[in-house]
């Protein structure tokens, strides 16, 4: 079925929302004439008024003109705000399954939806449109977020007899736009989309939703107002005590609300939001989408990650490897080939006489005319089966077929299995009349089928339909020839079985010992971490024949046991949740490095309470645990008999949730992630919900975090960004307290003793542009050292500003301020204040900005260990600040405004290398004294055995006495590394 494209297409009433929600962003105009609204700004116009009735002229146009500089550069930092949180929106789009043509195709983006298209429905999906039912297997569909009831509603095809303006709840064979699937499956026609839907006339009602601020951004804002305050109040003091000297009232006001304007840092809060953003962004290119802001921060904190198994952890393209049926229980059959590629693998096995016997794909083939069992087994994992697998001829590589695939990787490997022993599928001649999907609850699925001719496709199923059976829990036992089909968990599909396949095809009692000997064979190839299905068959549940196991491989991703090893060397807990068995579950946690030891050249302090010993897990320690173990646990004596548990199995999604609540109980910080409809209460329930990629709508709309990838080494990543991330705001910070410290310490200074204001209104505006402008905006993007992953996780409530920034900052203000007084007291020796006075100390003052925001690009590196290409967009920001410095003091029209004028080579050379002291200034601080100026630092290698005889070394170094390391000192570095301490990078 085709839907018909409306040459009204663009419209938002006949396709999708297309962003309707979503702010409008500012242009860059009305955000310049937005920013003449601001209180200081006004009183500073009023200057520039005040000035032109005065007859200074010059002195209006002046401040005009740097009004508009400082207004232009605040209004781009909102407009890249704006841009940067509008793409944060777009970031998960809403994808569907639609037929057109007579294809289906998988990720197809629900805004380009037409009326008429053909959707396909299944568990866990967000329904795309309203759409009407055209037909349903048990569809179970949640409108709470619509009608506000909270019990499932069960849609059908049928026609319904209606009223004319029905009720939502009275429409059950239409499912809207918005509403979550909650189980079940089905097809439908959309009726209506975009603003058309029930859902978007909601939405058009309620207009642009405003986003709440991060807990981050509520701090800074905070801290802003406080700062402002202060030096508001120091302000209005050196302005009250300069006009009490003497100083022109005008000019006293100007230079002060100039000054408030610099040294007060309104822009902090947009360059916080701007740096979350960006971060966030560049997460998303690493394939980590980050849904919403305030998410950024708890990613820097996290102290436990809860992984799935199954697709992060692993590869999630799964392989069978091995098949066991009772007919022949001494051989092994087993599976060679990569991915689903039909043509890659073949099946092998012994035969009673010991010749190695081979079947491939359309080559030799099996005779199943004499592994009748074989027969059986291979068709029933089809027949039970919802994967699409379509076949290409020309696709000989390995890993894919060339052709559709759509399913689960567990179904789907099941068909690459069947294809590659020369079995068809079966599929296409029989109708299926019944089908109970598996759910984590019940471990298993169910297909009642019957075959339409009539004739079955194999004689071991023709058979099963002879045997007399009693029906079992209200199962139909019809004589049209139907049967049920069954896979799932071993012990589950046992319990349903009371005879198996013999050699001959035929049936016997399943006794005891073989129950016991499946059993074994299943732990036997769990163990080597295989995922092992059993399957079944049957005319009624309760009585089906055992065809026997498939065991299939998952292996882990490539980078997972070294992102593994990361986090554990960072103090991250990593834990596998996971409903697979406890042999398969240690075997892969084994070879990711989620238990066992870790290089302790990577250790930090306090992490050795976190290794876990693997001989522990296989002697049954409580390194390990059941779903069931974790029932039988109190609720109360849950946060400590977790503690040490790094392998959680055979678990389903309330046990999830449990363990998330006690890690939260005990103090930790969680990550938990999931993919399943039953997993969104565990997701939401966490600090920090991540769902796959791949994962149900209903998982992906409770996360905070989606993996594009389904890639644990993704979390890594995001983990490492969101503790980067924090760094960096903590670096430009230092830089902006600094600087307003030092205005506000200078024109304070000045006025004390005396002195004429060292800067002009005009110059200390500029000043502002540097502060809050590109320099400042790119230290919020400084790139990320992987070396930031070994940081202990901050705190959720440590303090934005420590004690090392706030002396940070107060130690490079008051050398700047010393610098800046230092040059303007020589050039006024004359007790003139002329333009050139003014001019060096001017070039003086920005020049040690421009060096101390250098030097705040890492809280615990030297000037000279930090890569000068690290940042480019730094490097852009300092060249375009100089440039315009240089044009400020150059440039006639500039000279004009500023009250600048030209100055030597040699004056040039003077100011760089007296402010280039701020570079010696950093170095002092963080090698000599890093317990004082360094966040943390009690393990920092400057900071541990290596590190106390640093700053000696340094000291000999400095006076020509010895070179600053020998053979010996660098080989201690590296012996030294896991030396007991904190991080200087924790955050």
């Amino acid at each position: 079925m085709k839907g018909d494209v409306s040459s009204e297409g663009d419209n938002e009433t006949t396709r999708g929302l297309r962003g309707r929600l979503f702010s409008k962003i500012q242009p860059i105009l009305e955000g310049v004439m937005s920013q003449f609204k601001e209180p200081l700004i006004l009183m500073l116009l009023g200057s520039a008024g005040i000035s032109v009735i005065l007859g200074n002229v010059a002195d209006a146009v002046s401040i005009s003109i740097a009004l508009m500089i400082v207004s232009l550069v605040a209004a781009i930092q909102e407009y890249r705000s704006d841009v940067a949180l509008e793409k944060l929106a777009h970031l998960v789009p809403h994808e569907c399954t639609v037929v057109r043509d007579g294809k289906v195709m998988d990720d197809f983006l629900a805004v380009d939806l037409v009326i008429g298209d053909l959707v396909i429905l299944s568990t866990g999906d967000r329904v795309p449109a309203d759409c009407r039912i055209v037909d349903s297997v048990e569809l179970m569909v949640d409108e709470s977020s619509l009608t506000g009831e909270n019990h499932p509603v069960g849609k059908t095809g049928e026609g319904l007899r209606l009223p004319p303006n029905p009720l939502l709840t009275q429409q059950e064979n239409v499912a809207f736009a918005g509403t979550m699937v909650i189980s079940g499956r089905a097809r439908a026609i959309v009726l209506a989309v975009g603003c058309s839907t029930e859902f978007g006339k909601i939405s058009m009602e309620l207009g642009q939703v405003a986003s709440r601020k991060s807990p981050l951004q509520v701090k800074i804002d905070e801290l802003g107002q406080r700062l402002a305050f202060f030096s508001s109040l120091a302000i209005v003091v050196i302005g009250l005590w300069g006009w009490r000297k003497g100083r022109p009232l005008l000019e006293t006001l100007t230079v002060a609300v100039s000054l408030a304007v610099a040294a007060i840092p309104e822009g902090l809060p947009i360059c916080v939001t701007v740096t979350l953003a960006l971060g966030v962004l560049r997460m998303a290119r690493y394939k980590a989408i980050v849904k919403k802001l305030p998410v950024v921060e708890s990613l820097g904190c996290i102290t436990s990650v809860a992984s799935d198994k199954t697709g992060t952890l692993t590869q999630n393209e799964m392989t069978v490897r091995s098949m066991f049926t009772l007919a022949w229980p001494q051989t092994n059959f087993t599976y060679t080939g990569v991915g689903y590629g039909v043509h890659s693998g073949k099946l092998t096995w012994l035969s009673p006489s010991g010749e190695q016997r081979v079947a491939s794909y359309k080559a030799q083939q099996v005779d199943f005319a004499e592994f009748k069992a074989l027969h059986a087994l291979l068709n029933t994992a089809c027949l039970c089966n919802n994967a699409t697998l379509v076949e290409c001829i020309d696709a000989e590589a390995e890993g894919h077929t060339g052709g559709t695939l759509s399913g689960q990787p567990t179904e789907l490997a099941l068909l690459v299995a069947a294809a590659k022993t020369g079995v068809p599928d079966p599929r296409p001649q029989y109708h299926r009349l019944q089908e109970v999907p598996f759910t984590s609850d019940r471990k298993c699925m169910e297909v009642r089928a019957r075959p339409v001719n009539g004739m079955h496709v194999c004689e071991t199923f023709t058979d099963a339909c002879s045997v007399q059976t009693p029906p079992k829990r209200g199962s139909r036992l019809s004589a049209d020839g139907s049967l049920y089909f069954v896979k799932g968990m071993p012990e589950k599909v046992l319990g349903e079985c009371v005879s198996f396949v013999l050699p001959n095809g035929a049936s016997d009692n399943l006794a005891e010992d073989d129950r016991a000997l499946v059993l074994s064979q299943s732990r036997r190839m769990a163990a080597s971490g295989l995922r092992v299905l059993a399957f079944a068959f049957g005319r009624t549940l309760g009585h089906l024949t055992f065809a026997g196991l498939m065991g299939m491989e998952d292996p882990p991703r490539e980078g997972v046991s070294e992102s593994i090893r990361k986090l554990r060397a960072g103090g991250v807990k990593v834990m596998m949740v996971t409903g697979d068995s406890k042999e398969t579950a240690i075997a892969i946690a084994k070879r990711c490095g989620i238990i066992g030891d870790i290089d302790p050249e990577f250790l930090v302090d306090g992490l050795s309470d976190l290794l876990l010993s693997s001989n522990d897990v296989e002697n049954g320690v409580t390194e390990s645990l059941s779903g069931a173990e974790l029932d039988a646990i109190p609720p109360e004596n849950l946060p400590f008999s977790i503690l040490n548990v790094r392998v959680f199995y055979r678990v389903v999604p309330r046990h999830k949730l449990a363990i998330v609540r006690a890690l939260q109980r005990s103090g930790e910080i969680v990550a938990m992630t999931g993919d399943g409809v039953n997993d969104a209460l565990s997701l939401k329930a966490s600090d920090v919900g991540i769902a796959m990629g791949k994962g149900t709508d209903v998982a992906k709309e409770a996360a905070d975090v989606v993996l594009a990838d389904d890639n644990f080494s993704t979390i890594t990543t995001a983990i490492r960004e969101g503790k980067g991330i924090f760094f960096n705001i903590r670096c430009f910070l230092a830089f902006q307290l600094s600087t307003s410290f030092a205005a506000l310490s200078l024109a304070g200074m000045a006025t004390a003793l005396g002195l004429p204001p060292p800067l002009n209104a005009m110059q200390i505006l500029w000043i502002n542009v540097v502060m809050d402008g590109p320099p400042a905006q790119s230290l919020g993007v400084e790139p990320v050292s992987d070396a930031i992953l070994e940081a202990k996780p901050r705190r959720s409530n440590d303090p934005i500003v420590t004690r090392a920034l706030l002396l940070r900052a107060i130690t490079s203000s008051v050398l700047i301020l010393f610098l800046t007084l230092k040059v303007f007291s020589h050039e006024l020796e004359d007790g003139n204040v002329s333009k050139r006075d003014t001019t060096m100390t001017f070039m003086t003052f920005v020049n040690c900005d421009l060096f101390n925001a250098y030097v705040c690009r890492s809280a615990n590196k030297c000037f000279y260990e930090i890569s000068v290409s690290g940042n480019m967009a730094f490097i852009w920001a300092v060249g375009l600040s100089m440039v315009g410095q240089f044009l400020i003091v150059f440039a006639p029209p500039f000279q004009q405004v500023f009250q600048t004028e030209a100055i030597s080579i040699e004056d040039i050379i003077y100011i760089a290398m007296l402010s280039s002291t701020v570079l010696w200034l950093d170095t002092a601080r963080k090698l000599f004294f890093p317990k004082i100026f360094i966040d943390d630092c009690g393990t920092s290698l400057v900071a541990t055995k290596v590190g106390t005889g640093l700053a000696a070394k340094t000291k000999n170094w400095l006076f020509g006495r010895g070179s600053f390391f020998s053979k010996a000192d660098k080989g201690a570095v590296r012996t030294n590394r896991g030396a007991k301490s904190s991080s200087v990078l924790a955050l």
